[in-house]
């Protein structure tokens, strides 16, 4: 079922129930969209300083297990530490570049 027209603060809209395009970010309000309302599982722009986030940041320490699949690539902008006991794997066809 596709949804044409105006939906009302309280309907509920179901996965694969708009068209490819009916949802543009003109049809979206400034501010309607917040982080509190993203699924945490959705990765944000990440951290950054400075206005609209010219710069971009990293942590410069790994502290957990990471794993290419072979289907990604990274960077990390360096010097970084994979702490004792941490690993990062780069499977074939991965690429990460430490700058």
């Amino acid at each position: 079922m596709a949804y044409i027209g105006s939906v009302s603060a309280f309907e509920s809209v179901g996965t694969g129930e708009l068209e490819d395009g009916s949802v543009t970010t003109a049809k979206v309000v400034d501010g309607a969209i917040t982080a509190a309302k993203i699924n945490s599982a959705v990765a944000l722009g990440g951290p950054s300083l400075g206005t609209n986030s010219i710069i971009r940041t990293n942590a410069k320490v790994i502290n957990e297990n990471i794993t290419f699949t072979g289907a990604e690539n990274g960077m990390t902008i360096g010097p970084i530490t994979v702490n004792a006991g941490k690993t990062v794997t780069v499977a074939s066809g991965s690429t990460w570049v430490v700058l």
